[in-house]
């Protein structure tokens, strides 16, 4: 069963940001999946992207990546064979999450998690490591996940046309695929890198501007390479571990 979508032309206008923010606000206590939808209109599937990989960086228990990988990697196949419209099933649709949840992820600072900075903060005994303690400590109370997007809005502006149209949103739409599949690997740290990618990728599609697609394009190579690297080493341990019980009998 399909849930139509009504185009909201009231929002097409409107930036990213601001649609955002204002669906953090509304007389229902629940935010659904198709209100976010109908709230972007005609920039659904960029805007989707980025709503749900901002979502997915966020800690989740176990499995949690993979609940957002599956959706993201439904509208990225939609971009590929080049749908007119978003669709998600209705289960998809009907999905939804606390307002204040949302509101909160919104608006919460951005810092390094505690662990990592007490890792990093235990190694500062050169100049350089104590100037990075100082900054390390400092939590950035101002930066939140709205902020940092209403600052790269203001960096973006349509340009490089032919990094742009529908052949490069079905290579986006492939890349995504392959992105969202490496955020849902049990790998450490291995779906930040994608995710961010993503963002840019997604961001592009939106602002139509060539310059952060090709900085997405970058950064999916990276991803790919740091997962090459990470399954490589699993399997050279693996493998040492096996030749170590096979030497022992």
């Amino acid at each position: 069963m399909t849930l139509p979508v009504a185009p909201a032309s009231s929002d097409e206008h409107r930036k990213f940001s601001d649609v955002l923010e204002g669906l953090a606000y509304g007389a229902n206590p629940k935010l659904s999946i198709r209100e976010m939808v109908e709230a972007f209109g005609e920039r659904g599937f960029g805007a989707m992207l980025m709503l749900l990989t901002l979502m997915a960086l966020f800690p989740w228990p176990p499995g949690g990546k993979a609940v957002f990988s599956v959706p993201i990697i439904l509208i990225s196949l939609e971009m590929a064979i080049q749908k007119s419209r978003l669709w998600l099933p209705a289960k998809i649709m009907r999905s939804e999450v606390p307002r204040e949840t949302y509101r909160r992820l919104l608006h919460s600072p951005v810092a390094l998690p505690r662990w990592l900075r007490r890792r990093l903060m235990t190694r500062g005994h050169t100049r350089a490591g104590r100037w990075c303690n100082k900054r390390i400590a400092v939590r950035p109370r101002t930066a939140t996940p709205l902020s940092i997007l209403r600052s790269a809005e203001r960096l973006t502006r349509p340009r490089w046309p032919f990094m742009t149209g529908e052949i490069a949103d079905s290579l986006i739409g492939i890349a995504c695929i392959l992105l969202a599949i490496m955020m849902a690997l049990p790998v450490p740290l291995g779906d930040m890198l994608p995710g961010v990618a993503i963002l840019f990728l997604a961001l592009g599609v939106v602002q139509r501007d060539g310059l952060f697609i090709l900085l997405g394009a970058i950064l999916t190579a990276a991803s790919g390479i740091y997962m090459v690297f990470v399954w490589k080493a699993v399997a050279a341990i693996a493998t040492g571990i096996f030749g170590w019980f096979g030497s022992l009998f």
